[in-house]
């Protein structure tokens, strides 16, 4: 007989993959139809393509490792001892996964830091869920360093005055959180004491302060990364811009309206990025050409990670079902 709450969760997880899958088609035809196809074929043929592969080989495997590396650590403060070479593994194939569902791969996470303890999958879950807030807090740090640096990227001054209080909550979420999970005396109640919350209640000042600066310098490598690319295709943009641009961009593709961002991005690079496209082409042709490519290249090479991990992965998964 089957578990009724186990096919709900199912159920609601096709409907998130069916509405982003339907998501990034409608989005890709409406970038088709509002696109100089010829010129940005032009646009592409233009790029730097060395610049263009290295950086995609060596600043994407950058990030690979250093998520990795610094996610094992959080694991670690956690109480979960995981080692980073087989970490490393779980990462790779949680790229594939999240080809098809953001929460599956977080999902797939937990369940196997879940074999290096026996605290259960709620207490697994809880480093990935302070990871979400830790890296709402460093996207949200590099806004206001981009802000600081000179950035100004909406002339409204109520849109840019709307980033900074949106930037300065996704700072303080992490922190409140953490104190929340600390009393025990808190509107919160049994939920604040949960197994869920555990990795909130074990991170003290110092270690929550230090995962921060490594996912500052994580999410920076995102911000170097589009530069790169953009200096592959022509366009002239300062990167204190990008220290902005990059986290916005980052968040979008996290929302559940499309798959890894293909369509959704792309429409709000075509606001960000227009005034510094290469001269003599058509700037939104110019951005379609660059914000495809880089988005597809990036997401093939994960994929490609992926189906390398997957096989450990999948070996891990079936022994843990087996000594079930």
């Amino acid at each position: 007989m089957s578990d009724p709450i186990v096919d709900n969760k199912a159920r609601r997880g096709w409907i998130r993959a069916v509405v982003a899958w339907a998501g990034t088609i409608a989005l890709l035809v409406y970038l088709a139809f509002t696109t100089n196809l010829e010129a940005a074929w032009k646009a592409y043929l233009m790029a730097d393509q060395g610049l263009f592969l290295g950086s995609l080989l060596i600043v994407n495997m950058a990030v690979y490792l250093v998520d990795s590396g610094t996610v094992t650590m959080l694991l670690r403060k956690a109480g979960f001892r995981v080692r980073f070479g087989e970490f490393v593994r779980i990462k790779g194939a949680s790229y594939l996964m999240n080809v098809l569902n953001y929460n599956l791969a977080l999902a797939m996470m937990a369940a196997l830091v879940s074999r290096r303890s026996d605290r259960g999958m709620a207490a697994a879950g809880s480093p990935f869920i302070l990871l979400n807030f830790i890296d709402l807090s460093a996207l949200s740090i590099l806004v206001l360093v981009g802000l600081a640096a000179g950035a100004v990227p909406f002339e409204n001054d109520t849109a840019m005055l709307a980033v900074v209080i949106m930037a300065i909550g996704g700072l303080m979420g992490g922190p409140t959180l953490c104190l929340l999970s600390r009393l025990k005396a808190t509107f919160l109640g049994r939920f604040a004491q949960h197994e869920i919350m555990s990795a909130f209640r074990m991170l003290d000042f110092k270690d929550y302060l230090l995962m921060n600066l490594l996912r500052v310098g994580f999410v920076s490598l995102y911000a170097v990364m589009a530069w790169f690319f953009m200096h592959a295709f022509r366009f002239d943009i300062p990167f204190s811009e990008l220290l902005v641009y990059q986290p916005i961009l980052g968040l979008i593709v996290i929302l559940p309206i499309s798959v890894s961002g293909l369509g959704s991005t792309q429409v709000v690079m075509r606001q960000f990025f227009v005034s510094y496209a290469p001269p003599g082409i058509d700037p939104v042709a110019a951005i379609d050409a660059y914000s495809t490519a880089t988005i597809v290249a990036v997401l093939l090479m994960r994929v490609v990670i992926g189906l390398l991990c997957m096989p450990y992965v999948s070996k891990a998964l079936k022994a843990r079902g087996d000594q079930a």
